[in-house]
């Protein structure tokens, strides 16, 4: 009887994964035989798989853990299929079973951890080299060098891990990346950049040294130090010291959160390149380097800012009251291309009226107080239609019949000059 994990052992065997795939494809076959038992594979139809991802889902499994068991699993039954090692049905049952997982949190390294990690790991390298003595990430000047290398690079943690001494060139500044180590198994090269040049000549002067021939593992902790005795440097010995960076900041620092942030930061320059930014990450599809980004809402606003004044539809603004006084229905928006003023006060209104040889009679002075006490703040220049019109009204007909000059005023008699009139509010 043939079996899910003898199917994907077929695949397996046809394919050339790295082992980090092979044993998620034995991983997701397994889960499925812990499920299914004894079950023919014959009798293992759509609603079946259904059943299993909703006990799945129910004992409080992870939605992108059933995910990578159904994507899997799905691309091993399509291969089956195709080569006819299933003749009872020509349906894939793994077919239209994923599920929406929930958003995962940012991924993106602030850049104030960073540097207090640098600073931390440097730290520990001058003490290292000062007093000989072991410090809690050892040898410290190792340890930062890997993690240069990630912040600069962006690279893989496998690619790290089989990086060869005759990979680095530092005389063309390249690093390259080769295929087989890649999970798209293209090739390629990233650039040295000033910040990470002198890691990388310590380590390869210490590796020459220690006698590194040219297709020796670079990145090998356990031949730099006495406290390692394994043969080649693994990826738990890499995550082990990035646990104790975690533990220090009290923030998760993994080697991939270098990618995402890599990709966002680069995201964010000018030019945006976002093909740049898919090569230097070595991603098959732009989709893939997209899903790295991470929003940034200060660029998002500076951006739609940016459009609204190009086209024009940023005219007016509104002005932020911080005297914590009622919203008054109008005066409330200003014009960006017109300067601010101050008026004066009612006393300097009422001297520049007498050096100007208006006349000061109980009227005026009212219209005056008014106007200072309607703009006695700092004001823009109003528009008519922006105060209620009986005030404007009102205000026309002091202006009017109070600022004229003795010799037109004279007509007046000096009861109905003094007579006072009534604002309105």
């Amino acid at each position: 009887m043939t079996t899910a994990l003898q199917l994907t052992e077929e695949y397996i065997f046809a394919r050339d994964l790295r082992p980090a795939s092979t044993k998620t494809y034995l991983s997701s076959a397994k889960a499925m035989l812990a499920h299914f038992g004894a079950t023919p594979i014959e009798q293992i139809d759509h609603r079946s798989i259904l059943s299993w991802r909703k006990e799945f889902l129910a004992n409080g499994k992870a939605k992108r853990s059933w995910n990578t068991y159904s994507s899997h699993l799905r691309t091993v039954w399509k291969y089956a299929l195709k080569h006819e090692m299933l003749i009872h049905t020509t349906v894939n049952p793994f077919k239209e079973t994923c599920v929406t997982p929930p958003k995962r949190p940012s991924k993106i390294l602030d850049a104030n951890l960073i540097q207090r990690s640098r600073n931390w790991l440097e730290t520990l390298e001058a003490e290292e080299r000062c007093t000989n003595e072991r410090s809690q990430v050892t040898p410290a000047w190792f340890w930062l060098a890997v993690f240069e290398v990630f912040y600069y690079t962006g690279i893989r943690l496998n690619a790290l891990l089989h990086l060869r001494y005759k990979d680095v060139d530092l005389d063309k500044q390249m690093i390259l990346i080769r295929g087989e180590t890649e999970k798209t198994h293209r090739e390629f090269s990233v650039p040295i950049m000033e910040g990470l040049a002198p890691h990388l000549k310590l380590i390869m002067d210490k590796a020459k040294r220690a006698g590194f021939t040219s297709d020796d593992q670079l990145f090998n902790v356990n031949r730099f130090s006495m406290h390692y005795r394994g043969r080649v440097m693994t990826s738990d010995q890499v995550e082990a010291m990035y646990r104790k960076l975690t533990q220090k900041f009290g923030a998760r620092i993994t080697p991939h959160r270098f990618r995402h942030t890599l990709a966002t930061d680069l995201m964010k320059e000018p030019d945006r390149n976002i093909h740049l930014t898919k090569n230097l990450l070595n991603h098959s599809n732009i989709a893939t380097t997209m899903s790295y980004v991470e929003v940034d809402y200060s660029h998002m606003r500076t951006v739609l800012h940016e459009r609204s004044v190009m086209q024009g539809a940023l005219k007016r603004i509104r002005r932020e009251d911080s005297s914590g006084a009622s919203p008054r229905s109008y005066g409330t928006v200003r014009r960006l291309d017109r300067p601010t003023v101050k008026l004066p006060s009612s006393k300097a209104l009422e001297e520049i009226a007498i050096a100007m040889e208006l006349s000061t009679n109980p009227t005026l002075k009212q219209a005056l107080n008014h106007v200072a006490n309607c703009f006695g703040e700092i004001q823009e220049p109003q528009s008519a239609q922006e105060h209620p019109p009986g005030e404007m009204n009102t205000l026309a007909a002091l202006m009017s019949s109070a600022i004229r000059r003795p010799s037109m005023a004279s007509g007046y008699s000096s009861a109905a000059l003094a007579r006072p009139t009534k604002l309105s509010p």
